[in-house]
């Protein structure tokens, strides 16, 4: 009888615990019509993320609306306002956001921890994400 308390008890600590963040998504109530083209704000470096993108859809300088890349990879947090995190070993390694305004408004927002470095398929996840919601 033991043997089995202990067992469901593991059972129920191993499927508590999580490796995948969910994402946080916020949208505006502006947003009532779909998104036909958006420009690329990079603040980011070119590299192989912003790359990507740009080879995942075709941007238009034009375009009213634009999509920022925010991404960052290898945190390391020293604050010891969040020692409980980092001792549990909850802290993300890095994340990726997605945002899309129009001016200075945010229309739609996509943001992810992630407990590996930002990759391709991170950001693929994320723009299909956005695309199915807004595009």
């Amino acid at each position: 009888m033991r043997k089995v308390i202990l067992l469901f008890i593991t059972l129920i600590l191993i499927s508590a615990c999580e490796n995948k963040a969910k994402a946080v998504i916020t949208k505006s109530s502006i947003s009532k019509e779909p998104i036909v083209c958006m420009k690329l704000n990079n603040f980011n470096a070119e590299n192989e993320l912003i790359i990507h993108l740009k080879k995942i859809y075709n941007f238009n300088n034009k375009c009213s609306y634009s999509l920022t890349l925010k991404f960052k990879k290898d945190i390391i947090c020293n604050s010891t306002q969040n020692i409980s995190t980092k001792s549990l070993g909850k802290m993300p390694k890095s994340f990726i956001q997605l945002e899309i305004k129009k001016g200075f408004k945010t229309i739609y927002k996509y943001y992810l921890d992630l407990y590996h470095n930002a990759n391709i398929n991170d950001l693929d996840e994320g723009f299909l994400i956005l695309k199915k919601d807004i595009l």
